[in-house]
């Protein structure tokens, strides 16, 4: 039987609050100024640290800006994994989709999407990373796919499935960017695009399962 997780310590929580002080100024100042505008000693008097501390939270520039890559780039892996006996793969994603919306917009990420994106497209050094995160994503996801069950695991479908799903989630990214600047909330938005996120993979799914002559 496995121990349970025991609770964090003061020090544990301390240096969490302090990790998320420097995440959160960070983002202020990118968001602000530009991402290239921006020193990690610029980072560190806004968060009232060392350098060094900030360093010691997030190795790179970079990894400030992509905070929540590890849940981005493992999310549609563990969703596939994890999935109900009765589930598919097409549902699999479409609820951890629906599922990382729901985290961005309760962390307040989802309504500075814009900004984001337009700071993103500004720097060739992030939309290098994030093409990095992205083809991991990708590799992630086929690794999961090809432990499935036929037709999925046969030959070039754990590719061309996690591809599918790399292209589903850039369009209905690039969906909510469009009803945001058209002046919907959030709320209207994740309730609005549900039903287009469970059929874009099924959709997916389906195609990549009638592929032929891949095996």
């Amino acid at each position: 039987m496995s121990q349970p997780t025991p609770p964090p310590t003061r020090r544990d929580r301390k240096k969490q609050q302090t990790r998320q002080a420097i995440g959160e100024a960070a983002m202020r100042l990118f968001l602000a100024r530009g991402f290239d505008a921006v020193t990690i000693a610029d980072i560190a008097r806004e968060a009232d640290v060392a350098v060094q501390t900030v360093f010691n939270h997030f190795p790179s520039k970079e990894d400030l800006f992509f905070q929540e890559r590890d849940g981005y780039v493992s999310l549609p892996g563990t969703a596939v994994r994890t999935r109900a006996a009765d589930e598919t793969v097409a549902q699999a994603l479409a609820r951890g989709y629906l599922r990382l919306l729901g985290d961005y917009d309760v962390a307040g990420l989802l309504v500075h999407s814009i900004d984001y994106q337009r700071t993103l497209d500004a720097s060739p050094a992030l939309r290098g990373r994030e093409l990095e995160l992205r083809q991991e994503r990708e590799s992630l996801l086929a690794t999961a796919l090809a432990e499935e069950a036929p037709p999925l695991s046969e030959g070039l479908r754990p590719e061309l499935m996690a591809a599918f799903a790399s292209a589903v989630d850039r369009v209905l990214d690039a969906e909510i960017r469009r009803r945001l600047l058209a002046g919907e909330t959030a709320a209207e938005i994740q309730k609005s695009v549900e039903p287009m996120v469970v059929e874009l993979f099924g959709v997916a799914e389906a195609a990549c399962r009638s592929v032929r002559g891949s095996a």
